[in-house]
């Protein structure tokens, strides 16, 4: 709820003349509150107030608590492993983008998603703000560095709301028993593909915070397709519920909601089998067969408006993702053991989600869950097995036919299939344990839980998440020899607002880690991503800024962009041989080019200002 409010009021606030912060947050929650009274009244006026509240009917018992508190907590220590420091930041392509518009939310005074794309350098475009919002939220009210805020806002995404999320879904599946809290919170660690990869590759911070959010939105939409939309049983205000939840995380990442659709088309079309073909459709009037079938329909144009529109590019695009790294039958292989990236099978993770796959299917109430694992398992396939092609595209494209956002997104319902394999190896075990010997009830529950929680934890953290986060651990860093930003060119950086004017634009090859100048001292960059928007004159700067004493041409570019220093650094390069990386060659070479003046330096790193216009 807190995360639509805020990504909900990011996008009114501009519109409304006020500028992102705890202010326009305060006056969001407001609006809420009174719109859901209204709602809630103008509901109670028509079906009274009795049915007018929501009535979860989940009592937190002890279990309950020790069961979320025990998977957040080997999150919490997982991620602080992960991080290291709360001044390290990820050293990947997509963290430039990030962090600079963090900084662009806090100068701008605006968090909307409408407009965010412009952090980039082009022009105000979509791009879902959420997570940056809030992200920049705690730098206001904190006074926390950047680098302080993305750790914290990253650590509570997923220690606290993953698990809570994802433990509402849980229990709208299996109900709130002693065995389902403990299986979930033995589980909730135990999958690399999430949390932990979508800290690791990219970095995908948006899709981090929409998936950790998607669950409990999908456990709505689970109460409303089974209860119906105007059930006494769980209030006629859930839908307005599912509705807010549904805006907070399209605007975390808009493939959460194809996700959504992944879970839960399997869910509603077996209800709508059951109930109106197989049980009560002849019964129905013409009136109500109609309007039903005019909802039906409705309903499948939105689904397919979503995952047709809900993709960065169209399908014919197909040429500018990833290509396949292995077969079909060893992608099969990575869904049912858990894996991902020809890593090395999830032993723990990957026998329960077989077993409670063989469960799921067995189970009438449960074989929607399989069929949309195996929705699943068909994507991850086509993206990493198929050629590239309009079909991988219509299939994939939601996720950028990146198979480790697929991968993240089968741990959806590869959590609950394996938590309810849990379940039933604890009714095996217990009833072995029982005709052995006459026991108390207690006892039973015990070892039974014992003998298959510390197994499945212990073989899942010391194995493939281990590996996951020693991985995920190489990219934060802050040193010597840190890919994008070195510790040299950080001090660098923080020496900027002491030497150049508010007005002056730095120019700078983004893959030297120049373009994070900008998250890091406030000044502005020309280019702030490692994809920055290009036009004509920004091109003569890239090819040509070294020659500004000889050539006009970039005198004036320089002139119409407001660019008047340069940095110049002798370190790495971030990936080496990348071509992109090599599309800068006017900013390098300074200390050799004549207009140039040297103002600062640490290390290799050095400040130009251009003299030569």
């Amino acid at each position: 709820m807190s995360i639509s409010v805020m990504s909900v009021t990011a996008v009114a606030a501009p519109i409304a003349g006020v500028s992102w912060g705890i202010v326009a947050v305060v006056a969001g929650t407001l609006v809420t509150a009174a719109a859901t009274w209204v709602v809630r009244s103008l509901l109670a006026k028509r079906f009274g107030w009795e049915r007018a509240h929501i009535q979860w009917g989940f009592a937190l018992t002890p279990a309950t608590a020790i069961g979320i508190a025990a998977g957040s907590g080997v999150i919490l220590v997982r991620l602080g492993r992960i991080f290291g420091s709360p001044d390290y930041v990820s050293q990947t392509a997509d963290n430039v983008f990030h962090l600079n518009a963090v900084r662009y939310v806090i100068e701008s005074g605006s968090a909307s998603s409408l407009t965010l794309g412009a952090a980039g350098g082009g022009a105000p475009s979509f791009y879902p703000a959420a997570w940056h919002g809030i992200a920049a939220l705690i730098v206001q009210t904190s006074g926390s560095s950047i680098p302080e805020a993305v750790a914290s806002l990253n650590l509570i995404i997923g220690a606290l709301v993953w698990p809570l999320s994802m433990w509402f879904f849980c229990r709208t599946l299996f109900g709130g028993s002693t065995v389902m809290n403990v299986g979930f919170g033995v589980l909730v660690s135990s999958f690399s593909a999430f949390p932990y990869l979508l800290v690791d590759w990219g970095v995908l911070y948006p899709n981090y915070l929409g998936m950790a959010a998607l669950p409990a939105v999908a456990g709505i939409g689970l109460l409303l397709c089974r209860n119906g939309f105007l059930s006494s049983g769980q209030g006629i205000m859930l839908p307005w519920l599912g509705l807010i939840g549904l805006a907070g995380i399209s605007l975390s990442h808009p493939n959460s909601v194809i996700c959504l659709i992944v879970i839960l088309v399997p869910y509603l079309l077996s209800r709508t089998l059951r109930r109106s073909v197989l049980t009560s459709f002849a019964h129905w009037t013409i009136r109500r067969r109609i309007l039903k079938l005019a909802a039906s329909l409705g309903l499948a144009v939105a689904i397919a408006t979503a995952w047709v529109v809900l993709r960065p590019f169209p399908f014919t695009s197909f040429n500018v993702t990833w290509p396949p790294y292995q077969s079909s039958a060893q992608a099969v292989g990575e869904a049912l053991f858990t894996t991902h990236s020809a890593r090395g099978a999830a032993w723990a993770t990957g026998v329960l989600l077989i077993f409670g796959l063989w469960l799921a299917l067995s189970h009438r109430g449960y074989r929607w869950l399989a069929i949309s694992f195996l929705m699943w398992t068909l994507l991850l396939v086509s993206v990493t097995a198929w050629q590239p092609s309009v079909m991988r595209a219509f299939l994939t494209g939601g996720w950028f036919d990146d198979y480790k956002r697929v991968a993240a997104g089968l741990v959806l319902v590869g959590l609950p299939l394996s938590l309810l394999a849990f379940i039933g190896f604890y009714r095996i075990v217990a009833k072995y344990l029982g005709s052995l010997r006459k026991s108390s009830h207690a006892w039973e529950i015990s070892a039974s839980l014992a003998l298959i929680a510390v197994p499945v934890l212990l073989i899942a953290q010391t194995g493939a998440i281990r590996d996951a986060s020693n991985a995920a651990h190489s990219n934060y860093s802050l040193g010597p020899g840190s890919p994008i930003m070195s510790a040299d060119e950080f001090e660098l950086y923080k020496e900027l607002p002491e030497v150049v004017h508010d007005d002056g634009v730095i120019a700078g090859n983004p893959w030297d880690g120049s373009a994070w100048a900008y998250f890091v001292s406030g000044k502005h960059v020309l280019f702030p991503h490692v994809l920055a928007a290009m036009n004509a004159d920004k091109t003569v700067i890239a090819k040509s800024l070294n020659t500004a004493a000889t050539n006009p041409e970039v005198c004036a570019a320089a002139r119409r962009l407001n660019v008047e220093y340069a940095i110049n650094s002798d370190e790495l390069i971030y990936l080496p041989g990348n071509p992109n990386n090599q599309a800068y060659p006017g900013l390098a070479g300074l200390d050799r080019a004549p207009g140039f003046e040297l103002i600062a330096q640490v290390g290799a790193n050095r400040l130009y200002k251009l003299v030569a216009c």
